[in-house]
């Protein structure tokens, strides 16, 4: 049996982790982790997920966390279960190797997949009537965009007026494109904002 104490700011996806080997798994986050993706892995019928959210920021604070978890763990859970630290944060090396002399075994497992903030996102191009949309779409609260794909044709076609009130603006080819390079979805007229936040 095995239990995985994961370190989503530093992992950021938990696409390569194998659900199956996992008897219960907590995952610690900060207050700017809003949400988290599980990745497209199976997950199986019995497992146990706990999020433990912290409200507060600082050095290396969801570090002591999932040590101060770690400790607690040792003590209580059965002698058979091991652990796993699921971080690419060598910070943890020395913790592991002190749990493993006491006699639980717990190991590190790092994730070959980047930190989210080092991966450079794709420049996508777009026409100039799209990049003022999608840079007036990010200013707008999340739950107050168009969600309908009529609505957000007459916002975007308000809102390139102002860019360029000579020309014609073809409002409805401007939202294909969003779609198209896939910044927003539309799923029964409904839409949703991917890339936008």
């Amino acid at each position: 049996m095995n239990w995985a104490f994961v370190d989503y700011e530093n992992i950021g996806c938990l696409e390569e982790l194998a659900f199956n080997n996992y008897e219960r798994i907590l995952i610690f986050c900060g207050p700017r982790n809003s949400k988290i993706n599980l990745g497209s892995s199976a997950i199986p019928d019995f497992l146990k997920i706990e999020i433990i959210k912290l409200k507060s920021t600082g050095a290396n604070n969801l570090d002591f966390h999932i040590s101060y978890y770690l400790g607690k763990f040792t003590q209580t859970a059965k002698p058979a279960i091991q652990f796993h630290v699921i971080s690419n944060d060598n910070g943890f090396n020395g913790l592991i190797s002190h749990i493993n002399k006491s006699g639980r075994i717990c190991k590190k497992i790092a994730f070959k997949t980047p930190n989210k903030a080092t991966v450079k996102p794709k420049t996508i191009k777009l026409t100039s009537c799209a990049e003022l949309a999608v840079k007036r779409l990010k200013q707008i609260d999340g739950r107050k965009r168009p969600r309908k794909k009529e609505k957000l044709i007459n916002w975007i076609d308000s809102q390139c007026r102002s860019l360029n009130s000579k020309s014609q603006i073809n409002a409805a080819q401007i939202v294909n494109e969003l779609i198209t390079k896939r910044l927003l979805t539309s799923e029964n007229n409904i839409l949703k904002y991917k890339l936008l936040g």
